[in-house]
């Protein structure tokens, strides 16, 4: 599939209320070779979706957005936790006793 302007423009615009789930790329069935370049690594993911920007998950659509610089998504991932975790992990208020 080439990447044009036009195709990348359209594939972002699509509406993730209504797209139809079927034709989506299941994301857990694309498999890239993480040893690989960022250019190879995009490439491969190209290659096995067709919408670059939206996608399945099982039952659950999802849609990603791209960034040149910045964190990686392991630096994301592990401040998503660690937000997570801070949420879990604060003290209740106190019931009053009886």
């Amino acid at each position: 599939m080439e990447l044009t302007k036009e195709r990348l423009a359209q594939m972002a615009e699509t509406d993730i209320r209504t797209v139809d789930i079927s034709v989506l790329t299941d994301l857990r069935d694309i498999e890239i070779d993480v040893s690989q370049p960022v250019e190879k690594k995009r490439e491969a993911f190209a290659r096995q979706t067709n919408n670059i920007y939206v996608h399945r998950i099982g039952d659950y659509v999802v849609k990603v957005r791209f960034q040149e610089d910045g964190a990686d998504i392991d630096e994301r991932m592990a401040e998503y936790l660690q937000r997570l975790s801070e949420l879990h992990m604060r003290p209740c208020a106190q019931e009053p006793e009886l």
